[in-house]
């Protein structure tokens, strides 16, 4: 097996962010040399390895999968790049579970010299919010700072549209496959970023854009920067995520303050309070990193840059995006059904005796997590479990292992030695 198909077939036997791929090619050093390996040889360095990802590592079906994502690739102008490849980004090397390889489109821009700043947020922004990303992506981009965002919708896209108007690189990771736009409206944004940046992913051709992929990419978004700002998001917003792997990565991590009685500010404000740096103004956030990168940070550029830091339609136009122009939009269908709920219930229980009940723990909250995840936590036992727990109830396996990190994140598993959880 030749060697790009190798490290692909391994990535698809593990999955993202998988506590073997070290361990592995520790052992074995090379993916050639693990899939020349036995069930028996490959048992004896992973003894607690599920048997299903054990099984995809010995099947040749593997292989004949790899094989045709790498021609997929070479037909179609996506670089492969692989962990022991030069090009592969380097910061991306230092997390504890990285990515096997990651799929390219366009100009990957070196990150060892340069200031990457992660921009994330809420993709139900408001004016506000837009205005914000906009102009502080817009000015560090002119001030020689690379953008990294996830091209999803709000405001990830407006910071990577600051880049490009800013004349800078910018990087987007994906939460699905390199031949996938997600949102599909992007298409013209997405092309503007190849042509000009990189688009990346860790997930092979024709991965649809599920909802457990997107933590499983944030690692990846905060990795790749020097420091991460959110800008704006909710109680639950998956750009907190990117903040806890900020945080568990050594990465500083900055905050947009927001209003108080908006639910679009409480996660922001919510991270000042627990300790994160106050984002006012560029100036101050390029400040930070001025004395690390003197020959590739321009703050002199900062006055002109702000003049034409503000956001406006014909700023977005060439991207197919708008700005929203009403700062007060109604609240969110999801919230204004929400306090519908509890009104109803607190009306329903008004003037009953409260039963007394007694209860060992508290209920896990499940409401971050969309059907099919709270479908799979359910399948989970009382006891600790692996991957193999679920993918034995006819889970593909880099569902099973990307979920399971998503429980984790969201705090409704704990990992336990020899890759088992146990709910918390």
């Amino acid at each position: 097996m030749k060697h790009e198909q190798a490290w692909v077939a391994l990535a698809e036997a593990l999955g993202p962010r998988s506590p073997f791929l070290r361990t592995l090619l520790g052992h074995f050093e090379t993916p050639e040399a693990v899939f020349e390996a036995d069930e028996a040889a490959i048992r004896s360095v992973l003894p607690d390895i599920g048997q299903g990802i054990l099984s995809a590592l010995v099947n040749k079906k593997t292989e004949r999968d790899a094989a045709r994502i790498v021609a997929w690739c070479h037909r179609n102008g996506v670089r492969i790049l692989t962990l022991d490849n030069e090009a592969f980004p380097s910061p991306l090397r230092e997390i504890d579970e990285p990515p096997a390889v990651l799929y390219c489109r366009g100009r990957l821009p070196l990150l060892d010299s340069r200031l990457a700043v992660g921009v994330v947020g809420t993709r139900k922004a408001d004016a506000y919010g837009q205005r914000v990303a906009y102009k502080l992506s817009f000015e560090m981009a002119a001030a020689g700072a690379v953008i990294v965002s996830g091209m999803a919708a709000g405001l990830d896209a407006i910071a990577a549209a600051a880049a490009l108007n800013a004349g800078s690189d910018t990087i987007a990771v994906l939460g699905c496959g390199i031949d996938i736009v997600y949102p599909s409206q992007h298409t013209r944004l997405a092309a503007e970023i190849a042509e000009h940046g990189a688009i990346i992913t860790e997930y092979a051709p024709g991965t649809k854009p599920n909802g457990w992929n997107f933590p499983m990419r944030n690692r990846i978004i905060s990795a790749l920067s020097s420091a991460v700002l959110v800008v704006e998001a909710g109680e639950n917003s998956g750009a907190l995520i990117t903040a806890r792997y900020a945080l568990l990565q050594g990465k500083p991590l900055f905050a947009v303050p927001g209003d108080i009685t908006s639910p679009r500010s409480v996660g922001t404000n919510r991270l000042i309070a627990e300790g994160a740096i106050v984002a006012l103004d560029a100036s101050e956030m390029l400040e930070h990193f001025r004395f690390l990168y003197r020959d590739a940070i321009r703050i002199e550029r900062l006055p002109e840059a702000m003049q034409y830091s503000a956001i406006t339609a014909e700023a977005l136009r060439r991207f197919g995006l708008h700005p929203i122009e009403d700062a007060k939009e109604k609240e969110a269908v999801p919230e204004r059904r929400e306090k519908a709920a509890r009104r109803k219930k607190q009306k329903d229980v008004k003037g009953q005796e409260n039963p007394i009940t007694v209860q060992e723990k508290p209920l896990p909250d499940t409401s971050p997590l969309t059907p099919r995840q709270k479908e799979l936590y359910d399948m989970l036992g009382e006891e600790s479990f692996s991957v193999d727990h679920l993918t034995a109830r006819g889970v593909p396996v880099s569902e099973a292992a990307s979920t399971l990190t998503v429980f984790e994140i969201y705090g409704l598993v704990r990992s336990l030695p020899g890759g088992l959880f146990s709910k918390r």
